[in-house]
Parts: C-alpha cells; sequence; structure tokens
C-alpha cells in the first residue's frame, strides 16, 4: 500500500498573491499610523491632566507666555498658545479659559 504524503504546498494564484499584498500593505499603514498617534499624544504630554489658565481682567497673552517661558523665545509661546486653544486672534476676554502647555 502507498501512502500519499503530507498534503502538497500551497500555492496562491495571482489574484491570492494581490489580495495578500494589499492585507501586508494595510496592516503595516494601520502599525505605521498607531505608531503616529502615540508618538503625538505622548508629544503632547500623553494624557495627563491638562493645566487650565483663567484669563483675569488685564491680562494677555503676552503676559501669560512670558510668565510660562521669561527664558523662552515669547513669540513661540504665545503661537503655542494660540495654535492649542484656536484662537483667531490675541485679544482675551476676563474669565476665558485657555489650555496651557
Amino acid at each position: 500500500m502507498v501512502e500519499r504524503s503530507a498534503e502538497p504546498p500551497l500555492r496562491l494564484t495571482r489574484r491570492g498573491r494581490a489580495v495578500l499584498v494589499v492585507l501586508v500593505a494595510a496592516v503595516f499603514c494601520l502599525v505605521l499610523s498607531l505608531a503616529r498617534v502615540t508618538s503625538l499624544a505622548s508629544s503632547r504630554g500623553g494624557g495627563g491632566p491638562a493645566r487650565v489658565h483663567v484669563v483675569q481682567s488685564g491680562e494677555t497673552l503676552w503676559g501669560i507666555a512670558r510668565g510660562l517661558a521669561p527664558e523662552g523665545d515669547t513669540r513661540v509661546v504665545v503661537a503655542r498658545l494660540a495654535g492649542m486653544n484656536q484662537l483667531g486672534t490675541t485679544d482675551l476676554v476676563p474669565g476665558q479659559a485657555l489650555r496651557l502647555p
């Protein structure tokens, strides 16, 4: 009696290879996207409690920025604050809550 050996190796058609390539590319893109989101979250503080400053009468965005980074470039801090808080201008209103870096 002749025994048959194990099943023949898997053979993929052109369509099967194309599907496999697309799946591998999709997994690769998903991993890269997750890595990017994770790195962005960690560079922004990684989910720690956000610091918030309530604007008092007479305060300016420039004054708040100077207080945050007295030795740094105030223009950079103002731009960062404006971006984080989606401010169209540097005008502030008393009672306004500002997220701080």
